[in-house]
């Protein structure tokens, strides 16, 4: 969508606080339609941003999604421009003996309910010819993190459908951005639960918590991202059409193990439409092989 398109309306997930609000929040600067999405609007802090509207929306509850997703619609006059899946919490806990219950749920949240919103909202982007959609992802979906082993697996498989919704709807003019952040200073530990032997002195996992746990710690105070630097990527990801479709924000402390293990690969999605012949925005079909 270009950056002087008509449809600058924008639904956020999960924008009670963190990277959601502060994302709510830039867009609304930038000179965004914003409408906020919230599983309970009436324990919301207000906005500081002008213009942000609120509608209820739980990503898990498939009613909920649909009516959220049409009274943003309402609210902002036709097809969304712009739609963000930051919706999300963290499993933390072993594979060996993390809660299958807790499991589900997490991906239930942060693959299944990105899905519903997704499709939800995409019918109208189709129809209005064009439209922007931004996930918010994690660096752990690609650099593994003893003990958010399901949390990273959750965030892997939503970047995968972000990604692969990029190579599908281009030829109408939808792009999709998946964004990849590394320890982001925000209110994690109110969106993590805890699951098994990780919590509590189990005499392997307790040292791996511990060292895991500190790591982090150290590199949210001295390197991390601010809620507001992951905001800045989604206003970029919605306004310049030449955003990689995965943008990787690494933290100081995580920078190196990105590049080594999961880091940027700009032209990956470039090479599988080369190889399968895929369209890109604006072409025809090409010839079946």
């Amino acid at each position: 969508m270009p950056v002087d398109a008509p449809r600058r309306t924008a639904l956020v997930t999960g924008a009670a606080r963190g990277i959601g609000r502060a994302t709510a929040g830039a867009l609304a600067v930038a000179g965004w339609d914003v409408v906020a999405g919230v599983r309970d609007p009436a324990a919301l802090v207000p906005f500081a941003a002008p213009g942000v509207r609120v509608v209820r929306l739980d990503v898990t509850d498939p009613e909920s999604v649909r009516a959220g997703v049409g009274e943003a619609e309402a609210l902002t006059g036709g097809p969304l421009g712009l739609v963000v899946n930051n919706a999300g919490w963290a499993l933390f806990g072993a594979v060996e003996d993390v809660d299958p219950d807790l499991a589900r749920r997490v991906f239930d949240t942060n693959v299944f309910g990105a899905l519903a919103v997704l499709q939800a909202a995409l019918p109208g982007m189709r129809r209005a010819g064009g439209g922007v959609v931004v996930s918010v992802s994690t660096l752990s979906g690609r650099v593994p993190l003893p003990l958010f082993g399901l949390y990273s697996a959750s965030k892997l498989a939503l970047a995968a459908i972000t990604e692969a919704l990029a190579l599908e709807l281009a030829p109408v003019g939808v792009r999709a951005v998946v964004i990849e952040a590394g320890v982001v200073r925000t209110e994690f530990a109110l969106a993590t639960v805890v699951s098994g032997a990780a919590g509590g002195p189990d005499p392997l996992y307790g040292p791996i918590r511990d060292r895991v746990l500190g790591s982090l710690r150290a590199i949210r105070d001295q390197a991390g991202l601010e809620a507001s630097d992951v905001a800045a990527a989604v206003v970029r990801a919605a306004e310049d059409p030449a955003t990689p479709a995965r943008l990787v924000l690494a933290d100081a402390g995580l920078a190196a193990v990105a590049d080594a293990v999961g880091g940027p690969a700009a032209d990956a999605l470039d090479q599988v439409r080369a190889h399968l012949g895929l369209p890109v925005a604006g072409e025809p079909d090409p010839p079946a092989r």
